[in-house]
């Protein structure tokens, strides 16, 4: 399956890269500035370069992957599936609620496979341990994620954007512990207590901190800031211990702690945190599917329910 690239920033980098390694062919590059295009693509081989008319205008084009800036998305997915091209868009996928409805509809309609692309539902650790946390420390009873990060807010433009942007710590960073505490929670949201931290003159959030409760009992506690420089890590509890895992989005180890006080190393192989996604897009889209399992319409509705709640606060 031919994938291009819309957007040439520094996470499409990452992207090439994951692409190289999947089931996926990386088949085009496209920016705005066909030169910028040009220059990403002498790092792969075989890799064409476009503007965007020129991909969504290829036929060979099966599929692209959208790493533009947040306010490009919603016109992007639209164009793209109205195109008939499969659709990864990068997270945030969108700005609320009303718009995934929407561009999951239209992916219907096209008869489209369409997914927002969150790496930590796919990377081989987190894949791997899902099935097997009952057996290692009984039923799942607390989930902890945290992503924090410094910020330069002189430099921080998300901090100078309206809300409709996707500006703000949650939208950036936040969406990664939300997006793990559903993973493993596999129920659906009950409710939602937040609070969050705005910082003078800016319409957005720089640190926030939701608590969940899941239909099935088990809470869940996220937090996501531009404040400190924390350990980032997720943490799950169980009956009979907890894991723990540092970088949780992209690492390849975690480590199991049992009430005796004894623990066990969990190690797997990875070659980039972004292949997980790609090939799960690619194995949807080849199978006629319009959406993952993993990764659906509802998964990325139950992250915008806490994204919501947090604006609301």
């Amino acid at each position: 399956m031919n994938i291009a690239i819309i957007g040439c920033g520094h996470i499409a980098v990452r992207v090439a890269q994951g692409i190289m390694y999947s089931k996926g062919n990386l088949y085009a590059v496209a920016a705005r500035d066909k030169e910028r295009a040009r220059q990403f693509s002498l790092n792969y081989p075989d890799c064409k370069y476009m503007n965007y008319d020129e991909v969504f205008a290829d036929e060979n084009v099966d599929m692209v992957y959208i790493a533009t800036v947040n306010t490009a998305h919603f016109g992007l997915i639209k164009r793209a599936l109205m195109s008939h091209k499969h659709v990864i868009c990068e997270k945030p996928m969108l700005a609320n609620e009303d718009e995934i409805k929407k561009v999951f509809e239209l992916a219907r309609r096209q008869g489209c496979f369409l997914m927002e692309a969150h790496k930590t539902c796919f990377t081989v650790l987190n894949r791997h341990l899902k099935p097997i946390i009952n057996e290692k420390i009984g039923r799942i009873e607390h989930i902890y994620g945290q992503y924090c990060s410094l910020a330069d807010f002189g430099k921080l433009k998300e901090f100078n954007t309206t809300e409709k942007t996707m500006g703000g710590c949650r939208f950036d960073i936040g969406v990664y512990p939300i997006c793990f505490a559903n993973y493993y929670a596999d129920s659906v949201i009950k409710n939602i207590e937040s609070v969050k931290i705005e910082k003078g003159e800016y319409p957005n959030d720089i640190d926030m901190t939701a608590q969940l409760l899941y239909e099935n009992g088990i809470t869940a506690t996220v937090r996501s800031s531009w404040l400190d420089g924390s350990v980032n890590k997720g943490i799950i509890y169980g009956e009979k211990g907890r894991v723990e895992i540092i970088n949780f989005w992209k690492n390849t180890e975690a480590e199991i702690f049992f009430e005796d006080g004894t623990s066990e190393k969990v190690k797997v192989e990875q070659d980039s945190d972004f292949t997980g996604e790609v090939n799960e897009a690619v194995n949807c889209a080849e199978n006629g599917l319009f959406e993952s399992a993993v990764m659906s319409e509802k998964a990325s509705l139950e992250i915008m329910k806490v994204l919501k709640k947090v604006k609301e606060y």
